[in-house]
């Protein structure tokens, strides 16, 4: 069998080629066992990790976040970035970079929303695939996960980088 990470990385070019935000509370609308998460996505859930919000937006306002794995998105928080895909080396490393472009929404008006923070993070994913020949009738392919990291975050309110969240 023989692993190239440019089928991967033929794949992930359709993904990253897709400019449509995907809405959590537009997703999970019609599942009610999501109900009780909307519930708790308000500032006032928030404000428990990041108090400004609370401050800022007032008590128990609705949020909502969105997500996509747009590049040309996720581009106007680090310019210049890859592209998200899978790099491997001879030895077996792999390395998978998944870019995502978020943004979390606040409701100011019934079904009125504005973005209040954008965000941009890199998720990297490493790991090492080996196999164990010493038996040409029962190979055995092993995936050894390494480590799991944020390479890259930024977090903006309007054009200000909000470095303390």
């Amino acid at each position: 069998m023989l692993i190239d990470d440019n089928l991967f990385n033929s794949m992930s070019t359709v993904l990253v080629n897709v400019e449509k935000m995907f809405s959590f509370r537009e997703m999970a609308k019609g599942n009610p066992k999501a109900k009780p998460t909307m519930n708790m996505l308000t500032t006032s859930t928030l404000g428990t990790v990041l108090p400004t919000f609370v401050e800022q937006y007032g008590p128990n306002k609705r949020l909502d976040i969105a997500a996509s794995p747009s590049h040309e998105l996720f581009k106007d928080g680090f310019p210049g970035s890859k592209m998200t895909g899978m790099y491997m080396d001879k030895n077996g490393n792999f390395k998978l970079q998944v870019n995502i472009a978020g943004v979390i929404n606040l409701e100011t008006l019934p079904n009125v929303w504005e973005a209040v923070r954008n965000l941009y993070v890199t998720l990297v994913f490493k790991m090492k695939v080996t196999s164990d020949d010493s038996n040409p009738f029962s190979k055995k392919l092993t995936v050894l996960p390494k480590n799991i990291e944020v390479s890259q975050i930024k977090v903006f309110r309007d054009e200000e980088e909000m470095t303390m969240e």
